[in-house]
Protein backbone atom coordinates (compact mmCIF):
# COMPACT_ATOMS: atom_id res chain seq x y z
CA UNK A 1 0.00 0.00 0.00
CA UNK A 2 0.93 3.63 -0.64
CA UNK A 3 0.97 6.81 1.50
CA UNK A 4 -1.88 8.07 0.23
CA UNK A 5 -0.91 11.55 0.70
CA UNK A 6 1.24 14.01 -1.44
CA UNK A 7 1.18 15.60 -4.98
CA UNK A 8 0.33 13.32 -7.69
CA UNK A 9 -0.35 13.00 -11.71
CA UNK A 10 -2.77 12.86 -14.28
CA UNK A 11 -1.54 10.04 -15.64
CA UNK A 12 -2.94 8.38 -12.08
CA UNK A 13 -6.50 9.24 -12.69
CA UNK A 14 -9.02 6.75 -13.75
CA UNK A 15 -12.71 7.82 -15.60
CA UNK A 16 -15.40 5.19 -14.66
CA UNK A 17 -18.57 5.22 -16.45
CA UNK A 18 -21.94 2.97 -16.65
CA UNK A 19 -22.45 1.94 -20.07
CA UNK A 20 -25.62 1.38 -21.93
CA UNK A 21 -25.94 -1.84 -19.92
CA UNK A 22 -25.14 -0.70 -16.35
CA UNK A 23 -21.89 -1.85 -16.30
CA UNK A 24 -19.25 0.66 -15.10
CA UNK A 25 -16.81 0.53 -17.57
CA UNK A 26 -13.38 2.03 -17.41
CA UNK A 27 -12.85 4.87 -20.18
CA UNK A 28 -9.39 6.11 -19.07
CA UNK A 29 -7.70 5.08 -22.24
CA UNK A 30 -10.06 7.21 -24.05
CA UNK A 31 -9.71 10.12 -22.21
CA UNK A 32 -7.07 13.05 -22.25
CA UNK A 33 -9.08 15.77 -20.77
CA UNK A 34 -11.36 15.37 -17.43
CA UNK A 35 -12.66 19.14 -16.89
CA UNK A 36 -13.17 20.79 -13.33
CA UNK A 37 -14.90 18.08 -10.51
CA UNK A 38 -16.64 18.69 -7.59
CA UNK A 39 -19.98 20.50 -6.29
CA UNK A 40 -20.77 24.36 -7.38
CA UNK A 41 -23.19 26.05 -5.41
CA UNK A 42 -25.65 28.74 -6.30
CA UNK A 43 -25.41 31.63 -3.98
CA UNK A 44 -27.78 34.58 -3.10
CA UNK A 45 -27.51 37.63 -2.08
CA UNK A 46 -29.29 38.56 1.42
CA UNK A 47 -26.77 41.61 2.69
CA UNK A 48 -29.60 43.73 4.45
CA UNK A 49 -28.63 47.98 4.93
CA UNK A 50 -26.89 47.62 7.56
CA UNK A 51 -24.71 44.59 7.37
CA UNK A 52 -21.14 45.31 7.51
CA UNK A 53 -20.13 42.84 5.26
CA UNK A 54 -22.34 40.92 2.00
CA UNK A 55 -24.16 37.79 3.06
CA UNK A 56 -25.20 34.74 1.05
CA UNK A 57 -27.30 32.05 1.51
CA UNK A 58 -25.82 29.13 -0.27
CA UNK A 59 -27.96 27.12 -2.01
CA UNK A 60 -28.65 23.81 -4.06
CA UNK A 61 -25.35 22.35 -5.54
CA UNK A 62 -24.87 21.41 -9.31
CA UNK A 63 -21.61 19.26 -10.95
CA UNK A 64 -21.53 19.21 -14.64
CA UNK A 65 -18.57 17.30 -15.75
CA UNK A 66 -17.04 17.74 -19.00
CA UNK A 67 -15.03 14.99 -20.60
CA UNK A 68 -13.72 14.26 -23.92
CA UNK A 69 -10.24 12.51 -25.80
CA UNK A 70 -9.61 11.38 -29.17
CA UNK A 71 -11.95 9.57 -31.29
CA UNK A 72 -12.11 6.07 -31.16
CA UNK A 73 -14.83 3.94 -32.62
CA UNK A 74 -14.82 1.61 -29.36
CA UNK A 75 -15.80 4.60 -26.94
CA UNK A 76 -18.02 6.34 -29.67
CA UNK A 77 -20.39 2.88 -29.87
CA UNK A 78 -21.00 3.00 -26.42
CA UNK A 79 -21.64 6.72 -26.29
CA UNK A 80 -24.24 6.96 -28.62
CA UNK A 81 -26.47 4.59 -26.61
CA UNK A 82 -26.32 6.59 -23.81
CA UNK A 83 -26.33 10.63 -25.19
CA UNK A 84 -29.44 11.73 -24.43
CA UNK A 85 -30.90 8.59 -22.81
CA UNK A 86 -32.94 9.24 -19.24
CA UNK A 87 -31.23 6.28 -18.00
CA UNK A 88 -28.78 7.33 -14.19
CA UNK A 89 -25.46 6.26 -15.14
CA UNK A 90 -22.69 5.63 -12.28
CA UNK A 91 -19.44 7.74 -12.31
CA UNK A 92 -16.13 7.34 -10.80
CA UNK A 93 -13.43 9.71 -11.20
CA UNK A 94 -10.52 8.15 -8.93
CA UNK A 95 -7.32 10.32 -8.21
CA UNK A 96 -4.63 8.12 -7.50
CA UNK A 97 -1.39 9.27 -5.40
CA UNK A 98 1.74 9.01 -7.09
CA UNK A 99 0.52 5.56 -7.69
CA UNK A 100 -2.78 3.57 -9.43
CA UNK A 101 -5.99 4.49 -7.30
CA UNK A 102 -5.97 2.29 -4.18
CA UNK A 103 -9.06 2.77 -1.87
CA UNK A 104 -8.29 4.94 0.52
CA UNK A 105 -7.18 7.76 -2.20
CA UNK A 106 -9.45 10.40 -3.30
CA UNK A 107 -12.67 9.65 -5.87
CA UNK A 108 -15.33 11.50 -6.66
CA UNK A 109 -18.91 10.37 -8.10
CA UNK A 110 -21.96 9.01 -7.53
CA UNK A 111 -23.90 5.01 -7.97
CA UNK A 112 -26.96 5.36 -10.33
CA UNK A 113 -30.18 4.31 -8.56
CA UNK A 114 -33.27 4.33 -10.15
CA UNK A 115 -33.79 7.91 -9.41
CA UNK A 116 -30.49 9.11 -9.37
CA UNK A 117 -26.55 9.34 -11.64
CA UNK A 118 -25.42 11.45 -14.24
CA UNK A 119 -26.74 11.84 -17.44
CA UNK A 120 -24.94 12.06 -21.17
CA UNK A 121 -26.42 15.05 -22.97
CA UNK A 122 -23.91 16.54 -24.88
CA UNK A 123 -21.76 14.44 -26.97
CA UNK A 124 -19.78 15.43 -29.57
CA UNK A 125 -17.40 14.44 -32.79
CA UNK A 126 -14.84 17.10 -34.23
CA UNK A 127 -14.05 15.11 -37.50
CA UNK A 128 -11.74 18.00 -37.62
CA UNK A 129 -9.89 17.65 -34.91
CA UNK A 130 -10.42 14.00 -34.69
CA UNK A 131 -11.63 14.76 -31.28
CA UNK A 132 -14.60 13.38 -28.94
CA UNK A 133 -16.57 15.88 -25.96
CA UNK A 134 -19.55 15.11 -23.89
CA UNK A 135 -21.37 16.94 -21.25
CA UNK A 136 -22.57 14.98 -17.65
CA UNK A 137 -25.03 16.76 -15.60
CA UNK A 138 -26.87 15.00 -12.30
CA UNK A 139 -29.83 13.39 -12.36
CA UNK A 140 -32.13 13.02 -9.25
CA UNK A 141 -31.89 14.25 -5.69
CA UNK A 142 -28.86 12.73 -5.13
CA UNK A 143 -25.63 14.48 -5.27
CA UNK A 144 -22.26 13.27 -6.33
CA UNK A 145 -19.74 13.44 -3.61
CA UNK A 146 -15.88 12.96 -2.99
CA UNK A 147 -14.96 9.78 -1.00
CA UNK A 148 -12.76 7.53 -0.91
CA UNK A 149 -14.22 3.92 -1.85
CA UNK A 150 -15.40 3.19 -5.60
CA UNK A 151 -18.66 3.55 -6.75
CA UNK A 152 -20.33 0.78 -8.23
Amino acid sequence: MTALTGRTHVKHITVKLDNSGGTLTNITAHCDNVGSIGLEFDTQDVTGYSDGVRNIVIGQPRAPLAIGGPFDTTLHAMMILINGALTPLSLDIQIGIRAAWEAGAPQFGISQSDSSGYLVHDYKVDPNANRWTARLDVFGATAPAWGTTAET
